[in-house]
């Protein structure tokens, strides 16, 4: 009678599940999946009493029972299922009357899918208790999880607290039973589930007794290791060189489906690189290298937190927030990490042919990190024609000197719409083909497409030249960076070529025929980056020649008004706040700024000639305003343009918006007019911090840095507009025209020298 209350609230109440779940009465841990393939798997689950048991799986075509003997601890083998398919099954218990069932559509079987096809799969460590004493973060991973409906789960050991007490399994498995009756698991068992081998990790898991193991999902190989406790009470004969798993693996290793397969993937309890904790010595020295040559792209370990490295071409990630205690230790100076986050976690893993999407997801929905890895085995074929189609879709060919009989020297080019990089394709570069009766292919790639950026990572690590200045050149084997670099480089270059022509085209890297990480590239080169790096790069690009236009159109602004030093103040700030704001918003768009600035080249060419009219009238003023002087009409003339010009432009900005109206807006467009001009001549540093804004985990270094950089940028204006200050307060207490005259002819001086720059820049001289 109590029984059939239970049964009528739930149904009045509940759904279904609540129904199943007061008959499940019989089960002590109920059904999860194990040893899942293309064509089979195993359905297991344990009982409070020996029973015998049954299995229906639904299939397209009908339906099929398998029958299991009288056991506790049932596995249930299905076999001849197709691959990629999604397999309801029901289980039934007793005999007779006495049967109880379980039917629920949350109860599948997802066979793995062809080689090439997409997949997700999860992965997690240590989600027992801990010194938390508590399951709720546990609960709350798996339910986090069940929104992404993993096809399996990796699971990297530590799963309950004591691994000999079964009830703690029996709490493991109720906390993860609406995941594991539809997800497949591959575990590790950590030491706390080996318990100093009083564990009961084999009675659940049985056909993992060794430990390490193997399976192929989608084409994609896994490796799963025995290394619970390497540092503590483990025997060394179960991880050294001569261990039957070390044979193993490379054993393994060495077979074709494993060379050519998209993605090799290894899973263990124990950390081989760590930089909050301590690693393994004898996993760094002997395993590391094993993975290193046998190309292994991903390495899966728990610790109490997450953490990304990469060493020697292996991505290193620990995931162990799925319920133990988080652990925060000081950062090893001798080992970075990439990514890490005190949060509890699991990883999310994309997996398509030509690409693996790695998430580290803390419970709230939060993407913490973010990799993608490209096959590192593609036959060279593929990864070249990977490579070459993009370089072809977004490369411009430019031939410089085209001759009959003159030899060709490829050369690529990385820029954007920088001065020296109009003056190179347009002078330098013709001028040196010309002398030297060569031509030149030029491949550009112009940096306000994305895909330019990684193709110029990935040429980097070709020609082992990664943090190149830009613009950067790649020629033979060689890469150059910068306008000093590229100068000098280019001429010994050809002079290397002409002298052996043979010998230098031997040596010649063609790029884009290897593969590389470009991502993990950019992120160990932002990194990198520390406050005084970023600091000193600002102040240095807010140095470079075009950086000059910007001092001068201050100084000629203030001079154009003939203001006092309290307006000076005001003009001068506003001026340096529209270049700061400009700077760092464009920061924040980059690529989109630079596609539209790429797009309307011809205003850039057309602002560059306004601003070279308007530098040489400045020039010509202050020209005669230093015969004036040393003629001893020092009363003619001010630090101002002539009365007549100065009144006529007053009168119309008066006439036009008001004089503060003027006042206030004019020298903050002005700022904004000159930094938009200015952005295309930042040097290397400036595109990795603003390239790390679209990521999550960096975004706020980022844009911290990006502060940093712009406010070090700034430096200069603000020097030179206190100069100008004092410099004004200074003149009104000197009365002798031969010191006015002195500072008409520095103007005059810096004027000329302006007016040559641009010309140069422009390509007219």
């Amino acid at each position: 009678m109590k029984l059939f209350w239970i049964i009528f609230i739930n149904i009045i109440f509940f759904d279904s599940t609540s129904i199943f779940a007061a008959l499940k009465s019989h089960f002590l841990i109920e059904p999860y999946l194990i040893e899942v393939t293309s064509s089979s798997a195993k359905i297991a689950f344990h009982l409070k009493e020996s029973l015998p048991a049954k299995v229906k799986i639904l299939t397209p075509s009908g339906s099929k029972e398998l029958a299991s003997p009288s056991n506790f601890s049932h596995f249930i083998y299905v076999k001849d299922l197709s691959s990629g398919m999604t397999y309801p099954y029901e289980v039934s218990i007793g005999k007779g009357e006495k049967t109880e069932f379980i039917r629920d559509n949350s109860y599948q079987i997802k066979t793995a899918p062809l080689i090439g096809k997409s997949f997700v799969f999860a992965v997690y460590g240590d989600p027992r208790p801990g010194d938390n004493g508590t399951d709720r973060y546990h609960k709350s991973i798996i339910d986090q999880m069940l929104y992404h409906d993993p096809a399996f789960a990796l699971i990297l050991g530590d799963m309950v607290d004591h691994g000999e007490q079964e009830e703690l399994w029996e709490k493991f498995f109720q906390i993860e039973s609406k995941l594991l009756r539809r997800t497949a698991v591959f575990p590790v068992f950590g030491d706390n589930d080996y318990a100093e081998g009083k564990g009961l990790f084999d009675k659940f898991f049985p056909m993992f007794k060794k430990g390490f193991y193997k399976f192929e999902w989608g084409g994609i190989q896994f490796f799963a290791l025995n290394a619970w406790d390497t540092r503590g009470s483990q025997n060394n004969s179960d991880f050294d060189s001569e261990s039957e798993q070390i044979k193993w693996i490379k054993s393994e290793l060495q077979r074709d489906e494993v060379k050519k397969a998209p993605f090799r993937i290894v899973f263990i309890h124990d950390p081989i690189f760590i930089s909050r904790g301590k690693s393994s010595e004898i996993l760094t020295k002997v395993w590391a290298p094993i993975f290193q040559e046998h190309k292994i792209d991903v390495v899966f370990a728990s610790w109490h937190l997450y953490e990304r490295s990469h060493n020697q071409g292996v991505t290193y990630i620990l995931s162990g927030g799925a319920g133990a205690e988080l652990i925060w230790m000081p950062s090893d100076p001798n080992y970075k990490s990439q990514a890490e986050a005190r949060a509890y976690h699991f990883c999310r893993v994309d997996v398509q042919s030509d690409a693996m999407k790695i998430r580290s997801i803390a419970i709230d929905g939060t993407v913490l990190d973010e990799i993608i890895l490209t096959p590192k085995t593609n036959s060279q074929s593929d990864i070249s024609s990977k490579n070459a189609n993009i370089a072809k879709r977004i490369q411009k060919e430019i031939i410089i000197n085209k001759g009959n009989n003159h030899p060709i020297i490829p050369l690529y080019l990385f820029s954007s719409d920088c001065n020296y990089c109009r003056r190179l394709l347009n002078i330098e570069l013709p001028e040196l083909a010309k002398k030297n009766k060569i031509t030149l292919r030029v491949i550009y790639f112009d940096l306000s497409i994305k895909e330019s950026y990684n193709l110029f990572l990935n040429a980097g690590e070709e020609f082992g030249r990664q943090g190149s200045n830009l613009p950067a050149i790649f020629i033979g084997k060689s890469a150059y960076g910068g306008q000093i670099e590229i100068g000098k480089g280019l001429i010994e270059e050809i002079q290397s070529f002409l002298t052996n022509p043979q010998i230098y085209q031997s040596k010649t890297i063609n790029p884009f025929k290897q593969s590389f990480d470009t991502k993990l590239i950019q992120e160990n080169t932002f990194n990198s980056l520390t406050l005084g790096i970023v600091t000193s790069a600002g102040f240095l690009d807010g140095l470079n020649p075009c950086a000059f236009a910007t001092i001068i159109f201050l100084i000629s602004y203030l001079n154009l008004f003939g203001i006092s030093s309290r307006q000076m103040v005001y003009i001068g700030s506003l001026f340096v706040l529209g270049v700061f704001l400009t700077y760092f918003g464009i920061g924040l768009l980059f690529y989109n700024y630079l596609k539209y600035l790429f797009r309307h080249q011809f205003l850039i060419t057309g602002i560059y000639i306004v601003l070279l009219v308007i530098v040489g009238i400045l020039c010509a003023i202050s020209f005669m305003d230093f015969i004036r002087c040393i003629s001893g009409k020092k009363s003619e003339i001010t630090l101002q343009l002539p009365n007549f010009l100065k009144l006529n432009i007053q009168e119309r900005i008066r006439k036009f918006a008001g004089k503060k109206t003027a006042m206030t807006l004019a020298p903050f467009i002005l700022g904004v007019f000159i930094s938009g001009l200015e952005l295309t001549c930042t040097g290397q540093v400036y595109i990795p911090i603003v390239a790390m804004i679209a990521e999550p985990i960096h975004r706020l270094t980022a844009l911290y840095y990006l502060i940093i950089y712009n406010l070090a940028f700034i430096i200069p204006l603000i020097i030179v507009f206190l100069l100008a200050f004092f410099g004004i307060t200074f003149s009104t207490m000197v009365k002798s025209s031969y010191y006015i005259a002195g500072i008409k002819a520095a103007h005059v001086i810096f004027y000329f020298a302006m007016t040559i720059i641009m010309l140069f820049n422009l390509g007219w001289i």
